[in-house]
């Protein structure tokens, strides 16, 4: 009986010393020195300089506490919305700090820290469309433009009925946008903010968005791998503390009330 006892809590401490040796992502970054973070391009979150391919936006901030908190450098990882959660599942990066919709799905393949913010999806049409409700583009022969393994995209294939749902593979900002203004695409699909703002920026793109048709707000997130829950909750520390001492507001200000 001694000696069952004995092997049973040997197999439970092994057990339990394997469940924590998996948990151990906060440790390797410290270790490491540096802090890998997969981001895609996607204003006024995350911004990438064409010239230097150096980043800014709200999450660049974000993270610039982050890596201080930890004392480690960061290390930028260039990402798309199709490739961002295999990313962090293949240890390409230890955090996805984009402007990443949280959904079922997603969570069943990475873990989530608290929410940083938050957004809804409308269309984007032509500036001088007459385009007012989802029932006038959900035509056939109508082409509705989205990008490939973004939320939207889901979305986009399960409201349009009718019209064709085009999913763009590309790392470009705003490929869907570009798309409508080019008369390549009745409409594109996305984020309202990001895409509003990208928009604003560059008056020569003769798109507009209809904010009065914005659906599904989410909130945004970070993603870790998954199984990495003290690294995760160290993270929504940090984004807590931000967020109670209003530091959090302030960074997203600073990025949302710039002028075009």
């Amino acid at each position: 009986m001694v000696r069952l006892i004995s092997a049973a809590l040997a197999a439970t401490f092994a057990t339990t010393s394997a469940a924590w040796s998996l948990d151990d992502l906060l440790d390797q970054v410290k270790k490491r020195g540096a802090l890998r973070v997969c981001t895609i391009n996607y204003t006024p979150w995350n911004i990438l300089d064409p010239v230097d391919r150096s980043w800014s936006g709200i999450n660049a901030d974000i993270v610039k506490e982050i890596g201080a908190s930890l004392d480690v450098k960061i290390e930028w990882v260039d990402s798309a919305w199709s490739t961002i959660i295999q990313n962090l599942r293949t240890d390409k990066c230890d955090v996805g700090a984009a402007a990443l919709w949280t959904s079922a799905p997603r969570a069943q393949n990475v873990s989530f820290t608290r929410p940083i913010g938050g957004d809804g999806s409308t269309l984007f049409v032509p500036a001088d469309s007459k385009i007012a409700s989802y029932d006038d583009v959900d035509k056939k022969g109508n082409i509705i433009t989205v990008l490939s393994g973004s939320a939207d995209e889901k979305l986009a294939k399960e409201k349009f009925k009718n019209a064709e749902v085009k999913s763009l593979v590309t790392d470009q900002v705003a490929a869907h946008i570009l798309e409508v203004a080019s008369g390549r695409s009745n409409a594109a699909f996305g984020g309202f903010a990001g895409n509003a703002m990208f928009v604003a920026k560059n008056p020569n793109i003769k798109v507009k968005p209809l904010p009065e048709l914005m659906v599904n707000y989410v909130p945004f997130a970070y993603a870790v791998p998954p199984k990495e829950y003290y690294f995760r909750d160290y993270l929504s520390i940090i984004i807590a503390n931000l967020e109670a001492s209003g530091k959090l507001e302030q960074i997203k200000s600073a990025w949302t009330q710039q002028k075009p």
